[in-house]
């Protein structure tokens, strides 16, 4: 047990160091057509859910791209990460937008939210997950701070994403460490389970695309891959709702409610 929580220590700085150093770079690219996808899908989840007074957490929140978005849709919201850089580039990017004050950022560690329980109406999640070295205890304190029935709006990536194999060989071949997991949809659907939560809504964004266009997630060539994704949604959208077909889209997106 020691020997793990040393372990998972190590990994959480080294994923921290990571984000610090990347930032600016991270906060770029979600300006590609492929993460400005995954996005419109993900705020459709929270839009139109809020009620006067209702408050929400963004877990995980990097430069405050959800963060935004949850504001915008009417919450009062903590933003969170553990990386300084992230919060950083997060911080000058809400400060100068309309909807400012109904934001807080804070550094935080997803394992141990310094809040009490049932506290927010939301709970969002994107892409931190499978960063998590204890992604159970994520979950079990994202139940804890959720009201019953309360919502949590959550992402990973896809299993066979070609994308994130892609990205993966190519950081191997760079000699780069890899620090994030991967899941499948049963793993998914269990750990949810198991932590208080009813699975609603299980989405992929997008297949063909990526298949097609390397440069899907390049925010150089947004030009080019927003037409190749007009084109091909269409047939995304069906072919991303078959069991078999989803694990091989770039993400995917959860809405679970708490029991």
């Amino acid at each position: 047990m020691a020997e793990a929580s040393v372990r998972d220590t190590k990994t959480k700085r080294e994923v921290m160091a990571r984000f610090d150093k990347e930032a600016l770079e991270f906060d770029s690219e979600r300006t590609a057509s492929g993460y400005r996808l995954r996005h419109r899908l993900v705020k459709s989840l929270i839009t139109g859910e809020h009620k006067p007074g209702a408050a929400a957490l963004d877990i995980g929140c990097g430069t405050g791209e959800y963060t935004l978005s949850l504001a915008e849709a009417g919450f009062e919201v903590v933003g969170g990460d553990i990386s300084r850089g992230m919060l950083a580039v997060a911080k000058s990017k809400i400060k100068k937008h309309r909807y400012a004050e109904r934001i807080q950022l804070i550094r935080l560690e997803s394992t141990k939210l310094p809040f009490k329980k049932e506290l927010f109406d939301t709970v969002t999640c994107i892409a931190l997950l499978d960063w998590v070295p204890d992604s159970h205890r994520l979950l079990v304190e994202a139940s804890r701070v959720l009201k019953h029935q309360a919502k949590l709006v959550l992402c990973v990536d896809a299993l066979w994403s070609p994308y994130r194999i892609y990205r993966e060989t190519q950081g191997v071949i760079g000699g780069e460490k890899r620090n994030s997991r991967s899941f499948n949809s049963r793993e998914l659907k269990l750990a949810l389970t198991g932590c208080g939560f009813v699975l609603e809504k299980f989405l992929g964004d997008v297949l063909l695309a990526q298949v097609v266009l390397r440069s899907l997630f390049d925010p150089r060539r947004t030009v080019w891959t927003d037409k190749v994704l007009r084109a091909t949604q269409p047939l995304d959208r069906r072919l991303t709702n078959l069991p078999l077909l989803k694990s091989l889209s770039a993400h995917y997106i959860m809405e679970a409610k708490k029991k």
